[in-house]
């Protein structure tokens, strides 16, 4: 009768150990359904309280969005490295990009989101991405702080630089939103 029970009992453990695939199997950290990149940034934003939300825009030039974030065009390369501080090589390696930034002064915050074609360069990919926002010329002031995450694995990786309190905010916003779908790869001071 014990043993019984016993091998009742692993077999549970090992039916959940298999379903679970995390714990036990080492299997990957869960998925959060996306539907864009404008999307990703857009459930962190939609968390923020009535007193955290600033003046702010997302998408692109020909296509802004007030408030929210929004899909920002891979078409004009030369404006995407610029606004969105990714180098050109890197823009291969995407096939979609979300942005959101203050409206007043992209220093004081800027937030991206990009696609990647291939989630297993995502820490290439990241670290490529850190060098080309850090070694920009900035204008009127330099932000203060760096944080960058990959999503989903690596389909996704989101950043933001900016004031500190800002990028704490929205770095909070996002662990909070995507849970154990966010990884950190960055969280460094940047002035």
């Amino acid at each position: 009768m014990k043993k019984g029970i016993i091998i009742a009992i692993v077999a549970v453990v090992a039916v959940a150990a298999i379903v679970c695939g995390v714990i036990f199997l080492g299997g990957n950290a869960p998925k959060v359904e996306v539907a864009d990149s404008a999307d990703v940034l857009n459930k962190v934003i939609s968390t923020y309280a009535e007193e955290e939300k600033f003046f702010a825009m997302g998408g692109d030039f020909t296509n802004p969005v007030d408030n929210a974030a929004g899909i920002y065009s891979l078409e004009d390369k030369e404006s995407v490295v610029a606004t969105l501080h990714i180098s050109e090589d890197l823009i291969g390696q995407i096939d979609e990009a979300g942005s959101f930034m203050h409206a007043m002064n992209a220093n004081t915050f800027t937030s991206a989101a990009f696609h990647l074609t291939d989630a297993k360069s995502a820490e290439t990919f990241a670290a490529s991405l850190k060098d080309s926002i850090t070694s920009t010329q900035w204008m009127c002031g330099i932000p203060e702080k760096l944080v960058m995450y990959t999503i989903n694995g690596g389909e996704y990786v989101v950043y933001a630089v900016g004031a500190a309190d800002l990028i704490d905010n929205f770095s909070a916003k996002l662990v909070a939103a995507y849970g154990e779908a966010a990884v950190e790869t960055v969280n460094e001071a940047i002035a």
